[in-house]
């Protein structure tokens, strides 16, 4: 074994001797827990896998009714996962005892048995998806589909859905055909993505006389130098006859190519850029001496770099030309890329940062190139280039109206197009840290970061469009592909919403379905790349083929809890893609039930309990505003409205001042800033920092690109969800920390309407993904803005065990995250907040709460009764009961 020292002495001088053959029966009979300290502690151990030679074991979900297998999951991101033996386990259960048997075996605890079988590729379905150029619509328009497809041919049809696959442990998949609508059939192509952000130039030919020599410079700050060729700049062609090239070879050392007759010039510099640090580039191609020079030199200060000291020194280095220069025609420049090949994918792509990319016409010499130039102007002064790209001639006080132009401050006029979302507002190599607004100090942040894996639109080409029928009711719908023409049986079902006519409201209730939160979870693989998530979920992780196709397929792009390859957090998320987590059949690490399917959930209800609803989404909220909300005598949220916009908050806000009636469904709402490229609304932005985040954003990197907008905490920006909703964040613990609520009033309090019927003083003990209390959790704060008035009235607090940990957020020391069990700071407070007026707030403080819906008749009625309340129009608090009365429930101290 290669077992660290540490590791070695607690297995052989705390777990093996504490190791029984009780043990293991005890997790034949609960593979799930609870256990005993023994075997919680083996558990621990086994799950972080120490030993980094043996296998990471996970389990495979395959067929229907669903078998289990088990799997391989490599340590490198991206790497496939491969099945070890059949699917052979019936129950979830068996497979999680059959990898605890295969640990002990590897750990020399228990005897080997037989030779595990040779891992092959684990199966993923087949290649059927498809994207659609909208999240939602109205009666009378039409959405496009983008489809790819292995098949022969593919079938579309329109159905309704009303409930995800949640089944066994809860509601089954249930949808309607929609009859009226055609189907569409379309022969199938093989789609193929492109991947990585680039720059691009369409110059004239020739865009200079090639006869007088060209110079070129650019400060570049590599972040992954070494790994693989990487290109700053190009104008070349694919064959590599002709053109030029300044790129990092495959030691990250600068170098510069120049096409030529006699198959070209290529010359390096002999030491490698250091990552993270900037240097100034320079070229000159002396075509008439037939000679070309090329250096590089520190640039930056002591805060744009990661170090300073020991950060590299000043370098040239020149040859000799054997032939004239030969230009590509007809071909781009090219930033942080090479050349497109034919399906346009950028080749040689750059992980780093590029600023202010400068070509001119005739020969400059070396030392006025790499001179330090304070800012764009003062080099346009200098040089007099032919183009000089300045990334800071589109930050404004509204955040980068255009993201996606980039400008060219010389004479002519060559701007740029910025494909796949670069990253920008991100500080350049003159950023002092004095300053942290990009709106306030434009040439220190005149800098781009790109990035090899960025992917903000799939391009795939559209194939066929469905009409939405005029008469079509609102509600969540999907684009069910089915694949033609061979016997895989394929199936995709693309999710959207149609929105009520415009300007009308066909029912008096109103869901808001979380789109923002769906982008920014949208196919995360942080469940199967981190290493640490089967310690959270306490179990071996599980995957079926959707998650593996998500995992072996990294072109579809990342989601917002991921870092890029070279460690800088995933900032923008796209729905020009498809988008596997939001399908009706997911399952997620988080729980059963998360995100879109969680939202289902309320959906299923809704249409059981024979309630008249309208469906929109985020991104019409946003659109329209308060207008839009003001149609409704009563509004419901998604389960985790995580991220909202600015224009979002304040919408909840004046709809329930000016007398509207909220009912907010879920847990850790209203929590990270948001913001939609002003260019395209199909793409949101965060900046992550200062809360339970999944990465930081770098010093000085805190404004949002599209608004600049502090990023981070919604609450950090004065606007904590206690202020909206009455409740905020307060911890999170998956399916395992969960509790039920107890009721924390009495029958003579004015808002004892919302337990009407409610036969038990604890309630919500079982759900789809746990207690009613669970997955993440929201409390009452008068300190961050909970009203007064509030009334709580039934609570979870004093019943979560240690697993539902508190928001980082709340505590500022180095602290082990206090537990549910000690702590009466973790809870969830089911809360009324009646306004002046007739507008209020109903809080039900969990993710979890309508996964038991299904489960729990006291759950279920109270949203009953809260519905039927708020869309009576009858005040939301009774009159006073005996001198006592009115007063507002509070949770345990």
């Amino acid at each position: 074994m290669s077992l660290s020292l540490a590791d070695q002495t607690i297995l052989e001088r705390k777990l093996r001797p504490a190791f029984s053959a009780a043990l293991v029966e005890e997790h034949r009979q609960r593979p799930f827990g609870p256990h005993s300290a023994d075997l919680a502690s083996l558990l621990l151990f086994l799950r972080r896998n120490p030993d980094p030679q043996k296998l990471r074991y996970c389990v495979l979900r395959s067929g229907q009714p669903p078998r289990w297998g088990l799997g391989h999951k490599p340590v490198v991101a991206g790497a496939a996962i491969t099945s070890i033996g059949p699917a052979c386990y019936a129950s979830r259960g068996d497979a999680e005892h059959a990898v605890f048997l295969r640990r002990l075996q590897d750990y020399g605890l228990l005897a080997s048995g037989e030779t595990p079988p040779h891992p092959a590729a684990a199966v993923e379905p087949p290649g059927l998806m498809g994207y659609l150029d909208t999240l939602s619509a109205a009666p009378g328009q039409s959405v496009t589909l983008h489809v790819s497809a292995r098949s022969p041919r593919w079938r579309a049809d329109l159905v309704r859905l009303l409930c995800a696959d949640l089944a066994p442990e809860g509601p089954p998949l249930r949808e309607e055909v929609v009859t009226s609508v055609a189907p569409v059939e379309c022969d199938a192509i093989v789609q193929s993505t492109t991947v990585g952000s680039y720059g691009r130039v369409d110059l004239p030919d020739p865009p200079f006389d090639v006869a007088a020599g060209f110079s070129l410079c650019v400060l570049a700050m590599p972040t992954l130098p070494g790994d693989g060729v990487q290109t700053l700049l190009a104008q070349r062609d694919a064959a590599g006859d002709a053109g030029w090239a300044l790129f990092l070879d495959e030691c990250g050392v600068p170098a510069f190519w120049l096409g030529g007759a006699d198959g070209g010039t290529t010359l390096a510099l002999a030491e490698p850029l250091l990552r993270g640090c900037w240097s100034q580039i320079a070229v000159v191609v002396d075509a008439q001496a037939r000679r070309v020079r090329l250096a590089c030199a520190p640039a930056g200060t002591r805060a744009s770099n990661r170090v300073w000291i020991g950060r590299g020194r000043a370098q040239s280095a020149q040859a000799e030309l054997k032939s004239a220069p030969v230009l590509a025609t007809a071909r781009p420049l090219l930033m942080a890329a090479a050349w497109l090949d034919a399906k346009g994918q950028p080749q040689q792509r750059f992980d780093g940062r590029l600023e202010r990319p400068t070509l001119i016409g005739g020969v400059r010499k070396l030392d006025a190139l790499l001179a330090p130039q304070p800012d764009a102007d003062a080099a346009l002064a200098a040089l007099a280039p032919l183009a000089l790209w300045d990334f800071a001639a589109g930050l404004g006080r509204s955040g980068i109206a255009h993201v996606a132009q980039l400008h060219d401050r010389g004479a002519h006029g060559w701007h740029a197009r910025l494909h796949q979302h670069p990253v920008r507002g991100v500080t350049s190599h003159a950023w002092d840290g004095l300053e942290f607004d990009f709106r306030h100090a434009l040439q220190q942040y005149a800098a781009a970061h790109f990035h090899r894996d960025d992917m903000s639109d799939c391009g795939w080409t559209p194939q066929a469009q469905i009409r939405i029928p005029d008469d079509l009711p609102s509600g969540v719908y999907a684009v069910r592909l089915q694949a033609l023409g061979d016997d895989s049986g394929a199936v995709d079902r693309i999710p959207f919403a149609v929105r009520p006519p415009d300007g009308q409201a066909t029912a008096p209730v109103l869901l808001v379905l979380s789109t923002n939160a769906y982008l920014a979870y949208a196919n995360d693989h942080v469940g199967v790349d981190s290493p640490r998530m089967q310690m959270m979920v306490r179990r071996a992780l599980q995957y079926d083929e959707f998650d593996l196709y998500r995992h072996h397929h990294r072109e579809l792009g990342a989601s917002l809890y991921e870092a890029h390859a070279d460690g800088t957090g995933n900032c923008y998320s796209s729905a020009r893609r498809p988008i596997l987590t939001m399908r009706p059949q997911t399952q997620t690490f988080n729980g059963r039930t998360w995100q879109f399917q969680a939202d289902l959930q309320i959906i299923d209800w809704l249409d059981r309990s024979g309630r008249a609803f309208d469906v929109v989404t985020d991104h019409d909220l946003h659109r329209e505003g308060a207008a839009l909300l003001s149609r409704y005598r009563c509004v419901m949220t998604g389960t985790h409205p995580e991220y909202p916009t600015r224009r979002m908050l304040d919408a909840y806000g004046d709809y329930v001042d000016d007398g509207g009636r909220l009912v907010y469904m879920g847990g850790n709402g209203f929590y990270w800033v948001t913001a939609y490229d002003q260019d395209d609304a199909q793409i949101i932005e965060i900046r992550r920092w200062a809360g339970s985040e999944a990465w930081r954003a770098l010093p000085g990197e805190y404004h949002l690109s599209f608004t600049g907008e502090q990023g981070g905490l919604w609450r950090n920006n004065g606007r904590a969800p206690q202020k909206t909703v009455g409740v905020g964040m307060v911890a999170a613990g998956l399916v395992h920390g969960g509790a039920p609520y107890a009721r924390c009033i009495g029958p003579d309090n004015r808002a004892a309407w919302v337990l009407e019927g409610v036969t038990r003083d604890v309630f919500g003990e079982h759900g789809t993904a746990g207690a009613a209390a669970g997955l993440e959790i929201d409390a009452t704060d008068p300190e961050l803005g909970t009203p007064a008035g509030t009334i709580v009235v039934a609570t979870s607090g004093g019943r979560h065990p240690d697993e539902m940990l508190e928001a980082r957020e709340n505590y500022g020391m180095t602290l082990a995250a206090p537990g549910g069990s000690g702590n009466a700071r973790v809870r969830a407070d089911l809360a009324l907040t009646p306004v002046d007026g007739s507008g209020g707030v109903f809080a039900t403080g969990s993710i979890a709460f309508a996964g038991a819906l299904a489960h729990d008749d006291d759950i279920a009625r109270i949203l009953s009764n809260v519905l039927d309340r708020f869309c009576s129009g009858q005040a939301l608090l009774d009159p006073p009961v005996g001198a006592d009365a009115g007063e507002p429930g509070t949770p345990p101290a």
